[in-house]
């Protein structure tokens, strides 16, 4: 198992409005994407989020890029920092 963590700034203002986009369009196209296991996107501070998503190898998470790309591009309106992305392999589970 792979885990990939990005962080980010969005417009605290348009929260609604990025998670009906979220709900409505980017759902669809991240259940699409081979490998990809879960996704979860928390508020980790005034304006900051978190997204953690896991993969079932780090082979499938870099294939993903282009289409990962895709999807944060069209909702770069709603961000005001670029995306920070780590990653790794899991050692430990519970």
């Amino acid at each position: 198992m792979y885990i990939r963590v990005t962080t980010y700034g969005f417009d605290e203002g348009r929260i609604d409005e990025a998670l009906e986009k979220m709900d409505t369009t980017i759902r669809d196209d991240l259940k699409a994407i081979a490998g990809l296991e879960s996704v979860q996107e928390c508020r980790i501070g005034d304006g900051q989020g978190m997204i953690i998503s896991s993969w079932d190898s780090a082979a499938s998470a870099e294939a993903a890029q282009p289409k990962i790309q895709e999807i944060l591009g069209s909702m770069a309106e709603y961000m005001t920092s670029p995306p920070e992305v780590k990653g790794g392999d899991v050692i430990w589970t519970m």
